[in-house]
């Protein structure tokens, strides 16, 4: 992230709105009905190998649908999906919390 400098003496370092804004705009959730890996992994906000891991361990994880017939056919991701499993772990999550 680039700041723009304010004041020289005081060597203020703020970030300038545009830059607050694109911040903003890339932490709201999608607007696409599909998501590519990359943006699911991003959406939930995991590493690769972790998504994969999860992939094969977590049936509830979203399944990827291929684009096109092909084994190495690229796979897109339903949002809803995502966010369901989000809002599963979450709830999981809690449900452990309130048990102890």
């Amino acid at each position: 992230m680039q700041y723009k400098t304010n004041s020289l003496r005081h060597g203020d370092k703020s970030p300038t709105l545009s830059e607050v804004e694109h911040t903003a705009n890339n932490a709201a959730w999608p607007n696409s009905p599909t998501l590519r890996l990359k943006e699911l992994i991003k959406l939930l906000r995991v590493s690769r190998s972790k998504a994969y891991e999860l992939m094969k361990s977590d049936p509830d994880f979203p399944k990827g649908i291929p684009l096109y017939d092909s084994e190495l056919s690229p796979k897109f991701y339903w949002t809803h999906e995502a966010i369901a499993w989000a809002e599963g772990r979450a709830a999981k999550f809690r449900r452990g919390q309130e048990a102890k």
